[in-house]
């Protein structure tokens, strides 16, 4: 009778080509929901002020400016975890099939050149990739995997290509059974986009607008292009970095709107405008980079479609500087009305 432990573990939308922190937070879901937190600052924008030469370093920062990383996803699922590096394959596979065992996914790098899900890849390129493995068959000597870059579950790899590419590098994740940890302290959804509208209004610490940041891309939008181009030709990726900055920025509306669904009350009405809302700015961002994409394709008239992104990207950034702007005036308003009661209440014990 083979050995099966299977984890019903499916890749989180919005991560896609995120590797690590996409596979750590999809890990971190199996385990708890309050890995969601650690995107609680993720409603940013790259600084677009400059063009030119120094331009070409603030392409593909997006996902660098709101700095989430394994380690904060993990801090707030209270997990333990370790990871180690330069293992052999043959301790690497005795490692994970204790971990399966006990019902804890594993995250691996890996090359792809060894990934049957990655076609383009798979014995043709060999590049580092990171994935999950939930499960261990002893009868077909197969691993089974998760992985959000093709957003795949439940994906066969043999032990034999597991081993050859495997790249040494492993991490593994347990709940943490310590009585004495106290739960973090999580913010109210209410501060966190209190706390995000006033830093995008450019009213906090970063002093600057993102909005005005958006305006400046859409202003500069083909000279980025040519300069993302540029970029292209001396770097081993085969996505464009401003195609790469795009991705990012859907992404990271995507895992904060993913926060606001999950911890909203249902029954409060202006949360359910701010979500909807919300939602509206995911699928503009994905429209702005689909349309993008297809301006790579034949016969297609690059500079006028160019043209009509950056009038998207004003629109929306006009969209998401009403959002932050709503969202600090019913938080003036809720104060002065929690005034108000606080006031009623103290006059009433003096009666």
């Amino acid at each position: 009778m083979p050995q099966s432990h299977r984890i019903p573990l499916k890749p989180l939308q919005g991560f896609d080509w995120s590797s690590l922190t996409g596979n750590v937070a999809s890990a971190a879901a199996y385990f708890s929901s309050d890995y969601m937190y650690a995107f609680a600052d993720a409603w940013t924008f790259s600084c677009f002020t400059e063009y030119g030469s120094k331009a070409v370093p603030s392409l593909g920062q997006e996902s660098v400016l709101y700095n989430t990383s394994y380690d904060q996803i993990l801090k707030w699922t209270r997990l333990d975890y370790r990871m180690e590096r330069y293992l052999p394959a043959e301790e690497a596979l005795a490692m994970i099939r204790i971990e399966l065992a006990q019902g804890h996914p594993v995250l691996v790098k890996g090359d792809t050149y060894r990934c049957p899900w990655f076609p383009a890849d798979y014995g043709r390129l060999h590049r580092p990739h990171f994935y999950l493995i939930t499960g261990y068959d002893d009868l077909t000597n197969h691993l089974f995997c998760t992985d959000v870059a093709y957003m795949t579950y439940h994906q066969a790899q043999t032990v034999s290509d597991f081993s050859l590419g495997f790249a040494g590098d492993l991490l593994t994740l347990r709940p943490n059974h310590d009585q004495y940890s106290q739960p973090a302290q999580l913010p109210t959804l209410y501060e966190v986009l209190t706390r995000r509208a006033t830093a995008n209004l450019g009213l906090g610490d970063e002093a600057y607008s993102a909005f005005d940041s958006m305006r400046n891309m859409a202003d500069g939008w083909i000279e980025l292009d040519r300069l993302a181009a540029e970029q292209q030709l001396h770097s081993a990726t085969d996505m464009s970095p401003l195609n790469l900055e795009l991705l990012y920025i859907v992404q990271a509306r995507m895992q904060f709107l993913q926060l606001l669904e999950q911890k909203r009350d249902a029954k409060d009405s202006f949360m359910e405008q701010i979500t909807t809302a919300f939602n509206e700015t995911v699928r503009s961002w994905t429209l702005i980079r689909k349309s993008y994409v297809h301006s790579f394709e034949p016969r297609v008239q690059r500079e006028p479609l160019l043209t009509l992104i950056a009038e998207r990207i004003r629109a929306t950034a006009a969209l998401e500087q009403s959002l932050a702007e709503s969202i600090l005036h019913s938080n003036r308003l809720r104060e002065i009305m929690d005034g108000y009661q606080q006031a009623g209440r103290s006059a009433g014990r003096e009666l």
